[in-house]
């Protein structure tokens, strides 16, 4: 975290972000869609090889290779919302629209994963900060590109959605001793605040983080939004 390493894979994932959102300056809606269709495969496979990797290394506890984060509802959403109809399609959006871009840039400015465990030049340290620019510059797709509102209609399919992933993530957590989304204490996270917590009451930090979860990145991202259109609107008065 912020070392020589990050640096240079951020510089990178960078350059990848800005040279990807070019070529897609002048797509439309449909062609986002097949966008998404397409990652969804790459990722899912992407995804597939990391696995293969930490059971081939013995890497084999839940942590190490279930895509249970919060980062990886991304992975499903790119299948709902580029493959699904109806509500399953509005979940996706939900979360590729709503969370998506958040999510994925804070994780690489405080990456708190492979980052943190392997060399820089490991697959899972490329891999991860490959995924979370994907989930940049997909978030981003949608947030300009679609007529997507992020409305609190929309935020009742969100919420939906994370509540039947923090379920299974509470489930496990408890039963298998796993730290699945990070609900059970803080790992590798820059936040001195969070140890603290955790160590005077667990049960504090979990229902923080819940919340920051069930609320934070859909909701600046829904602020910002209103803030783009009002931009814009000013651009046309002018």
């Amino acid at each position: 975290m912020f070392t020589y390493g990050h640096m240079i894979l951020l510089g990178l994932s960078i350059i990848l972000l800005i040279g990807l959102l070019v070529i897609s300056r002048n797509v439309d809606e449909k062609q986002v869609k097949k966008i998404t269709r397409v990652f969804a495969i790459i990722i899912t496979i992407l995804e597939g090889i990391q696995i293969g990797f930490n059971f081939y290394f013995g890497y084999t506890w839940i942590n190490a290779w279930f895509p249970m984060w919060y980062c990886g509802i991304f992975i499903y959403s790119l299948w709902l919302s580029g493959y699904g109809k109806g509500k399953w399609r509005r979940m996706g959006d939900s979360f590729l629209a709503g969370a998506s871009m958040i999510a994925g840039a804070t994780y690489l400015v405080f990456p708190a994963t492979a980052l943190t465990i392997y060399p820089t030049c490991h697959y899972l340290s490329i891999y991860s900060m490959f995924f979370h620019t994907m989930m940049i510059y997909i978030g981003i797709l949608y947030f300009y590109k679609l007529d997507i509102k992020l409305n609190k209609q929309l935020y009742k399919s969100y919420v939906k959605y994370f509540l039947f992933f923090a379920l299974i993530a509470f489930v496990l957590n408890n039963y298998c001793g796993s730290n699945l989304m990070m609900l059970k204490k803080p790992a590798n996270i820059p936040i001195p605040l969070a140890y603290t917590l955790y160590k005077s009451m667990p049960w504090a930090y979990t229902v923080i983080v819940f919340i920051v979860y069930l609320f934070v990145p859909y909701w600046v991202t829904a602020y910002l939004s209103k803030f783009t259109k009002r931009l814009k609107g000013l651009k046309k008065l002018k």
